[in-house]
């Protein structure tokens, strides 16, 4: 058995805390910020039940820390169920042809809190309306991968604009940046 020295010891953690700092550094490093969002406005209100009723179109673009960019285009359909929850059915296309759908099961549980399931959720989503603001967050997977998004209404009250990062143990790892219309009847 090998027995180092306290001060041995002491150096071998001090050189392996310098190469974790480094490590974060240079992963936070290389994910470009957002572009500004919108200023919060206090009207319109954005009420994802109103806005995301009907059909919706997204198109967008995600930037990932590995691999390359990504154009994403996302239709929607949304509607009340009879049971009061609200239901929104997307279809996403990512570039090269992959596509995946999903759906969300929306409750209001005050004027600007909601909670949702979300079939590649793992638990729940929690959303707050603050004015012209809609911010949802939830859990990827386990045991720390997250989704959080920021959506404002536009003053036309037929486009929103989406700001989304996931994070991998608090790191940035991806971001979407995607402007979402309503689409008339």
């Amino acid at each position: 058995m090998l027995l180092r020295s306290p001060a041995r010891r002491f150096k071998m953690t001090s050189c392996l805390r310098v190469a974790q700092a480094l490590l974060v550094i240079g992963l936070t490093g290389c994910m470009e910020s957002f572009e500004p969002a919108p200023a919060l406005q206090s009207t319109p209100v954005l009420d994802p039940t109103v806005f995301f009723a009907g059909r919706t179109r997204g198109d967008g673009h995600l930037r990932v820390r590995v691999g390359a960019d990504q154009i994403v285009k996302v239709n929607g359909v949304g509607r009340m169920e009879p049971d009061g929850r609200f239901r929104l059915d997307q279809r996403v296309e990512r570039t090269g042809g992959d596509v995946e759908s999903r759906t969300w099961f929306m409750t209001r549980t005050a004027s600007n809190r909601f909670v949702a399931s979300l079939s590649d959720a793992s638990g729940d989503v929690h959303g707050e309306v603050d004015g012209s603001r809609f911010h949802v967050r939830y859990r990827i997977r386990q045991p720390a991968v997250y989704m959080e998004q920021w959506m404002y209404l536009q003053p036309d009250g037929r486009t929103v604009r989406n700001f989304a990062q996931v994070t991998v143990l608090g790191v940035p790892w991806a971001r979407l940046t995607e402007t979402i219309v309503r689409q008339l009847p």
